[in-house]
């Protein structure tokens, strides 16, 4: 198992951070890039399974997801099933005076044959993984001022 950890400041009130990063409307649409589809098997009481359609290095994979929202300031997604099973990302929040600091640690699993993509299986899920933040952040951003949940007026005048 190899570990990831990344860490960005999102201007925008940490509940608002959590539901936003959690809810599974807009990943086809905000990352369409990167996540094909998702359908939510089961959702209940905080904890969801959903079926994930990603592209990993030009080609379209499945993974099953088990999510676990811990308000007001933490989430897990297990990989219980397909690409990646095993893997699991744990995500904290911090309320800061710039915003929600977000800090997310992925320990990679990958099977024993696939030992040698261990290291570049990491590399890949830390590029992965920072460009949906960054996506999330300049979506919040341009919603939310100066972390406070007022609607933003930049480009409106």
């Amino acid at each position: 198992m190899r570990s990831v950890e990344l860490s960005i400041t999102i201007r925008a009130p940490m509940d608002i951070v959590l539901r936003e990063i959690s809810e599974y409307t807009h990943p086809p649409i905000l990352h369409k890039g990167r996540i094909k589809s998702v359908q939510v098997l089961e959702d209940e009481n905080n904890v969801s399974i959903a079926l994930w359609r990603l592209k990993v290095l030009g080609f379209t994979r499945e993974a099953k997801q088990k999510q676990t929202v811990i308000p007001p300031d933490r989430m897990t997604n297990e990989t219980i099933g397909g690409f990646a099973k095993g893997t699991l990302e744990s995500t904290f929040l911090y309320e800061t005076s710039e915003g929600t600091k977000i800090v997310d640690k992925v320990d990679v699993r990958v099977p024993l044959w696939g030992k040698l993509l261990e290291w570049p299986v990491a590399w890949y899920t830390k590029r992965l993984t920072w460009g949906i933040l960054m996506e999330h952040k300049r979506d919040m951003e341009s919603r939310y001022a100066q972390g406070r949940g007022e609607a933003s007026n930049e480009g409106k005048e």
